[in-house]
């Protein structure tokens, strides 16, 4: 019978579920497309390999030892890297996963970005509401969603988890807001943003595993402030001078604003550990 839990990608996300997936007890294949990474992660994983997901010659043989899959992945430069990964990647990797010649289940969790629903205006949006097609990288987003829960295999279920904006450690969003206090920063102050803490992430990429998930999930805390009113929040308990939020209309800005609800994971029993980066878990 299969076993084993593998990961595409071990980058923050993904090295954070592997090693909450290796202290329960499975064996953990990871991938990396850095040959760097590969040496490090080689004293924390079972098994290491470099893989790209560009490479139109895909090796993917090691998923016929898995039951679960992780796949976390994400540029590694601006620009063109989002079509890289986004686009031309993603088509790569759901083609290998296609034609992969196991016929034993396999259960994929795939990691997004709540930022698909783009700016709506601080309204409440669900895994069903509409996606922004305006931005670009928001598109080729959506695009790989779709790729990714269109595999069509009956051995195969798919489960998305939309992140928001990530914090944990080497993270520390609260820290960042009180550097920031008194100076102006380029962004718009009113857009509410939605934001996902690293222990909830993993535990939330296991509790996905482990009930065999299938769909579109935001993976969410319960945090729905603009970042004026969390930074407000932050520099007036402390003392500090407000952030200064410059933002123009006419400026470029990729903007997700929008309050995003979590309650579809909540309902099918997954609990928060840390409700905020104001109420972060402890481990």
């Amino acid at each position: 019978m299969a076993h084993g839990y593998g990961v595409i990608g071990s980058g923050y996300v993904g090295t954070a579920v592997a090693m909450r997936m290796k202290r329960a007890g499975l064996p953990i294949t990871a991938t990396t497309r850095s040959v760097e990474n590969v040496r490090e992660l080689r004293g924390l994983m079972d098994d290491v390999r470099q893989l790209d997901i560009t490479d139109p010659d895909l090796d993917l043989s090691f998923l016929a030892d898995l039951q679960s899959l992780l796949i976390s992945v994400a540029p590694t430069r601006q620009n063109d890297g989002y079509s890289d990964v986004f686009a031309r990647g993603m088509r790569n990797l759901v083609g290998a996963l296609r034609r992969r010649p196991s016929t034993q289940p396999l259960h994929i969790t795939y990691i997004s970005s709540v930022s698909v629903y783009g700016d709506r205006q601080g309204e409440e949006v669900w895994e069903y509401s509409a996606l922004d097609s305006d931005s670009q990288v928001n598109s080729m987003l959506a695009t790989a969603e779709e790729l990714m829960l269109d595999i069509d295999r009956p051995d195969t279920s798919i489960c998305v988890l939309r992140l928001g904006g990530i914090y944990g450690p080497g993270r520390d969003m609260v820290g960042m807001i009180r550097e920031a206090a008194g100076q102006q920063v380029p962004k718009n102050g009113n857009a509410i943003n939605a934001w996902s803490g690293l222990v909830d992430i993993a535990r939330g990429v296991q509790f996905a595993s482990d009930q065999k998930l299938i769909g579109i999930y935001n993976l969410v805390d319960d945090m729905q402030l603009s970042r004026r009113e969390l930074s407000t929040l932050i520099c007036d308990q402390d003392g500090l001078p407000p952030v200064l939020w410059s933002y123009s209309s006419g400026e470029n800005e990729r903007s997700m604003n929008a309050r995003v609800s979590n309650q579809k994971i909540k309902d099918a029993g997954f609990k928060l550990m840390s409700p905020s980066m104001l109420e972060p878990a402890v481990v």
